[in-house]
């Protein structure tokens, strides 16, 4: 497998193939094609630019490794990153196609936060302070971070939510920048276990926590269900709105994939049992987005064009009541029900300002589904006391 083939798959399993763009030719005018990046990860106002370097016949000498990585890797790739800053900036849209074959056009304008990247893949050869090498300061594309390549695969891994990522890159550039004016020396994994950590900078023995990083994958991942939801959206609005609903999962921390994951897990079981205790709901202010999860009501029809229409109006109706307590512009709804040995999860997503409605406050009160919420601080991650 190739580098570029193996960027393709981690990065399509971690930021989902919606927002993971690998064949990026463009062309700006009749005759010209250019190549916006190596790959192209694209999160509505964040976006990575990445560009791949492999050494296809590596040397047993090592100074002939060393003039590969300062030539592929200091010079080229670094460029290579230029120019890609240098097309968002010079053209009003890009047109490119994601994993799944859906073409979108980037716009530069658009985007409030790039995140540079070097990945390569290097022979036995190259230089240990050639590997050392953490990150590139360019005085026009600025920070550039440069990953070898099973680095960077374990840092998605352990992360493995999109919104991680984004927040561990920024931590490392940060902190990789204050250890330089101090002098300090650390590893990958020291900057990894001191972000899951929150330690204010790493240290030569962060790492030793990752020794005692709890796996508690099956309570937070939510890509499985992520992966399938296009099949499941219920939004008269919009056919596209199940990407926009990605986006909404994608920018929560871990800590809000957990939140979500422990209700959907509540409702998926209520729904199998022909159970209704409550809808539930959360928000996320940073984004300005509601939440909402819920079961159906047990007895009443699912399947059909009247059991469609009645889960239709249920899931937009609770939703609408969740984002409004919540105050946010924006409501992301799940509704499960049963359907003889199977289960639908219907999704949606409501966007619009938020303003009060004293109809809605006076049916509120005279009947809630909904709990009462309060303001909860949840760890991203779980340590194993030592």
């Amino acid at each position: 497998m190739t580098l570029e083939e193996f960027t393709a798959q981690l990065n399509g399993s971690t930021f989902w193939k919606e927002f993971t763009f690998s064949q990026n030719q463009f062309s700006p005018r009749p005759g010209q094609e250019l190549e916006l990046a190596d790959s192209f990860v694209w999160l509505g106002d964040t976006a990575f630019i990445i560009q791949m370097k492999e050494r296809a016949e590596p040397k047993d000498d090592p100074e002939a490794e060393r003039r590969w990585f300062k030539d592929a890797i200091l010079r080229t790739a670094v460029r290579q990153i230029k120019d890609s800053l240098r097309f968002l900036n010079e053209h009003a849209s890009i047109s490119i196609a994601n994993e799944r074959g859906q073409r979108h056009d980037v716009s530069g304008d658009d985007i409030q936060h790039i995140e540079k990247i070097i990945l390569y893949a290097a022979g036995p050869s190259l230089p240990e302070d050639c590997r050392r090498i953490q990150y590139h300061a360019s005085q026009t594309a600025g920070f550039i971070h440069v990953f070898e390549r099973d680095t960077y695969s374990h840092v998605v891994k352990t992360l493995a939510v999109p919104e991680e990522v984004r927040r561990y890159l920024e931590y490392r550039q940060n902190a990789l920048l204050a250890l330089s004016d101090a002098k300090v020396t650390v590893v990958e994994a020291d900057i990894l276990a001191a972000y899951m950590s929150d330690e204010a900078l790493p240290t030569p023995t962060s790492h030793k926590a990752l020794d005692r990083l709890f796996d508690d994958a099956a309570q937070t991942d939510l890509s499985p269900i992520m992966n399938r939801l296009a099949d499941h959206i219920q939004n008269p609005d919009s056919g596209s709105d199940y990407v926009r609903i990605l986006i909404e999962f994608a920018k929560l921390p871990r800590s809000g994939w957990r939140a979500a994951k422990e209700r959907l897990d509540l409702v998926i079981n209520q729904a199998k049992n022909g159970e209704f205790e409550r809808p539930y709901r959360f928000a996320f202010p940073p984004t300005d987005c509601s939440f909402m999860f819920s079961p159906f009501f047990p007895g009443m029809q699912t399947t059909g064009p009247e059991g469609e229409q009645t889960r239709r109006t249920g899931l937009l109706n609770l939703t609408t009541v969740a984002k409004y307590l919540g105050e946010t512009a924006k409501g992301v709804g799940v509704l499960a029900s049963k359907d003889g040995d199977h289960f639908h999860l219907d999704w949606c997503l409501i966007d619009h300002a938020w303003e009060q409605d004293p109809d809605l406050e006076a049916h509120l009160e005279r009947g809630n589904l909904f709990g009462a919420v309060r303001e909860k601080k949840i760890d991203g991650y779980y340590f194993v006391n030592e």
